[in-house]
């Protein structure tokens, strides 16, 4: 049996790329159920993690939150949503993933 494909839809820009990284990431899943969906973010688009959209993350897909970016911003982990899971760097997990035979994409 083979392991799931990871796709990483990377959300950097602005705070609406969360909200479209996870339509994406809804998309995606419902046409390919197989795939490992992450939808990572960082940048300016860290405070769209706090908007009402954010909170309503698509089964399968987990949303990872840059810990340097969250301070960065002044962001506190207690604003986002409960289902988001806090990474110390995005950069870093990106490339991790990358390496390890992710498919990226940047919303």
């Amino acid at each position: 049996m083979s392991e799931k494909k990871m796709v990483v839809l990377h959300a950097s820009h602005a705070p609406a790329d969360v909200a479209r990284a996870l339509d994406a990431a809804r998309g995606l899943a419902k046409v390919h159920p197989d795939l490992d969906i992450h939808v990572m973010v960082n940048g300016d688009a860290i405070e769209g993690l706090t908007s009402d959209a954010a909170k309503q993350i698509p089964d399968g897909v987990q949303v990872q939150a840059c810990s340097i970016g969250l301070r960065n911003h002044g962001v506190d982990a207690a604003q986002i949503s409960q289902g988001v899971e806090l990474i110390p760097g995005a950069v870093t997990a990106i490339v991790e993933a990358e390496l390890a035979g992710a498919l990226y994409i940047r919303i």
